[in-house]
């Protein structure tokens, strides 16, 4: 027995190899492996030189990129803040600020309220706002100094800022008290939704259950009389199908539950140096005090909270604003694709390792002073270049906006770019949406038998949106039959199946053979495509307990979903509508371009009866409240045609001068190319 000084770990036995090359079971053997020591290290050094030199041009062309983007958003804040306190957007033919942003500049109206509140902050603190022109702090930084600095503060929130890293900067954020009179910022940027963790919702299922998914959206934004986000749709849906559930079933409580422990989670998940932020010590060490977040209510201190303050001067012209904003977002269009380009190389090659961060995500936030969230959604885009060189071309030259970019990436392919490229150039960003949605939904539906190309009708087909309920989806994997499908509580009754195919057994007829074959054939349908949203934590917790009161025990999760939905769309196609039939033709919509609102709709008449319009169909259309009396009555919108597809819209109506957009029907007219115009048309106008 050896001692524990004098024992050694024996030597694997290696496998002996002959002189013929084969080793002694006769495999033949392989070349020897290359030794590390055997590389060059004046290869590989220059190797790694070249990556590290190429990786800090890519950078450093990245933060000019990103620099140029963020001193356009100064620019579109600046003409913004105007433009939305006082609510221009009325004034060149919009009701609500999120169809002018879509339409007029292509993004969100979130995105505009956030420049402007940016714009108006900065102007505020003088001190952030000569560091952000320095480019000493990133818009991140600047973003989250001015929700909590006043203007005795500034500069040691800028200090910070330039010490510390944007998270360590939000950390100390965090635990300063709001200030007075200075309202929130748009978009906190947090991870919540209304208040809650925000949850990844996704479900597998055929492609048929997504085609009533998408008719369910619909109908639910109908019923709530405005356009829903995908997971207050879900919401609603939910809500609804809990009428239809049997007795006995639990409401909420598996969202109660599930709130409170996701709420404790991400309580959790907040470093525990929160409350002594080593920033607050390094501070202490160099001699300087922390900064002070009490801030005593001075009227001088919370004069910076310029949001309030009345204008001294008149609002500015509302068409000179507008362009103002139009060309800021042309700016920032061009540099969003070189940004996108370079996001991805650095991706693909994982050269943010060699500028010094481990993950792309905190590269992005600490060193670029971007969103993640945007900086992949330009990464998408880039990567959707490569399907066609005319969506390629069309997006880098910045013709096409951000919002009909992104809308038309579901349907775009290399066949049929051009013309959807075509189609978004010709129509509204709402009606680009509409064909979109309705070509998808015949996809899911039909199949592979229908295209994802435009539709050809300038008028969409309203079939196309509309599975129906009682003929079965015709698909090239599946095909349902509806008869055997309960709406209530489950989905599929396995029991009377049975009992269905023992009967076609007996009967022996053809016609039900078949139909027992289809209800066999439901049971094992190919769950193809995926719904997916985020939603706040009670909302998903209230999705699931829906499923759960409709869920058939050992029958598929979708199988569960196919039967809420089926309820929700049987209920809400069968309860009464309002008798004039112009609202069922125009889809309960307003019919004003680009807006996107469904409550409070009038029927209104293209040509005043007070002036000799009939009551006949194509002289009356669906319009808004706020369109019908602060557009058409106050003279900012003229309105004349035939309805519902040759009326002729003038949006921004201004004297000496022509409309700011024209319209027939949802198509773009250009100046001096548009089909309707006539000489003797002022005579019919309502305006």
């Amino acid at each position: 027995m050896t001692s524990a000084t004098t024992w050694h770990r024996p030597r694997p036995r290696r496998r002996w190899r002959g002189r013929s090359g084969r080793s002694r079971n006769g495999a033949p053997r392989t070349a020897p492996r290359r030794r590390r020591r055997d590389i060059d290290p004046d290869a590989a050094r220059r190797l790694l030189s070249e990556r590290a030199q190429f990786a800090d041009r890519l950078d450093r062309e990245l933060q000019l990129a990103c620099r140029m983007e963020a001193m356009g958003r100064r620019e579109l804040g600046d003409a913004a803040r105007v433009f939305v306190r006082h609510r221009l957007y009325h004034r060149v033919g919009f009701v609500c600020l999120g169809d002018y942003a879509r339409e007029r500049l292509g993004i969100s109206a979130r995105t505009v309220q956030e420049a402007a509140w940016m714009a108006t902050r900065l102007d505020a603190l003088p001190a952030v706002s000569t560091a952000f022109d320095r480019s000493e702090i990133s818009w991140t930084q600047a973003r989250l100094i001015c929700e909590h600095a006043s203007a005795a503060d500034a500069q040691r929130w800028v200090a910070l800022a330039r010490r510390h890293t944007v998270d360590a900067l939000a950390r100390i954020a965090a635990r300063a008290h709001p200030l007075p009179d200075v309202p929130p910022a748009p978009d906190p940027g947090s991870r919540e939704m209304d208040g809650e963790p925000a949850v990844r919702w996704r479900l597998a299922c055929p492609a048929r259950v997504r085609a009533l998914w998408r008719r369910a959206r619909e109908l639910a934004s109908r019923m709530a009389g405005a356009p829903l986000a995908e997971w207050q749709a879900a919401e609603i849906i939910a809500a609804e199908g809990f009428s239809g559930r049997p007795a006995g079933a639990s409401i909420a409580d598996r969202a109660l539950l599930d709130s409170m422990r996701l709420a404790r989670r991400a309580r959790r998940s907040v470093p525990c140096d929160a409350r002594a932020d080593p920033a607050s010590q390094s501070a202490a060490d160099e001699g300087h005090d922390p900064p002070t977040f009490a801030v005593d209510p001075d009227p001088v201190d919370a004069g910076g909270n310029a949001t309030d303050a009345p204008p001294a001067l008149t609002p500015a012209n509302p068409f000179a604003l507008d362009a103002r904003l139009v060309a800021a977002m042309d700016a920032i269009r061009k540099s969003e694709p070189d940004m996108g380009r370079l996001l991805r190389v650095m991706i693909d090659h994982r050269f943010y390792r060699l500028v010094g961060f481990r993950a792309f995500d905190g590269y992005v936030r600490e060193h670029l002073g971007i969103s993640t969230r945007k900086a992949w959604a330009l990464v998408k885009l880039d990567r959707a270049t490569s399907r066609s060189d005319d969506f390629a071309r069309a997006y880098a030259d910045g013709t096409l906006s951000w919002a009909r970019a992104l809308t038309l990436l579901p349907v775009l392919d290399r066949a049929n770019a051009e013309a959807w490229i075509a189609r978004a150039h010709a129509v509204t960003v709402r009606r680009l949406a509409d064909e979109v949605n309705a070509v998808l939904a015949a996809r899911d539906t039909f199949g592979r038998a229908a295209t994802l190309d435009p539709p050809l009708d300038p008028a969409l087909d309203p079939s196309l949106d509309r599975p129906s309920l009682d003929a079965p989806a015709l698909s090239s994997h599946a095909t349902s039959a509806t008869e055997a499908v309960q709406i209530g509580a489950h989905a599929i009754d396995t029991v009377q199946i049975r009992a269905h195919a023992t009967d076609v057994v007996r009967r022996g007829g053809d016609a039900l053979a078949q139909a027992a074959d289809a209800c066999r054939r439901a049971l094992s349908e190919v769950c193809d495509v995926e719904i997916q949203f985020t939603a706040p934590t009670s909302v998903i917790a209230l999705v699931r307990d829906a499923l759960d009161a409709f869920a058939d025990p050992g029958a598929p999760r979708w199988t569960a979903l196919d039967a809420l939905l089926r309820h929700v769309i049987a209920y809400w196609e069968s309860t009464p509508r309002h008798r004039d039939p112009i609202f069922e033709r125009d889809g309960w919509r307003c019919t004003v371009p680009a807006c996107s609102s469904r409550r409070s709709l009038h029927d209104h008449h293209l040509v005043f009866r007070s002036r000799g319009g009939g009551n006949a169909r194509v002289n009356r259309t669906t319009i808004c409240a706020a369109h019908h009396l602060h557009g058409v009555h106050a003279g900012t919108i003229r309105a004349w045609g035939e309805a519902p597809d040759a009326i002729r819209w003038e949006l921004g109506v201004r004297s000496g001068a022509p409309p700011l957009l024209t319209y027939v029907g949802d198509r773009r007219c250009p100046l001096g190319n548009d089909p309707l115009r006539d000489d003797a048309a002022p005579t019919q106008r309502t305006g």
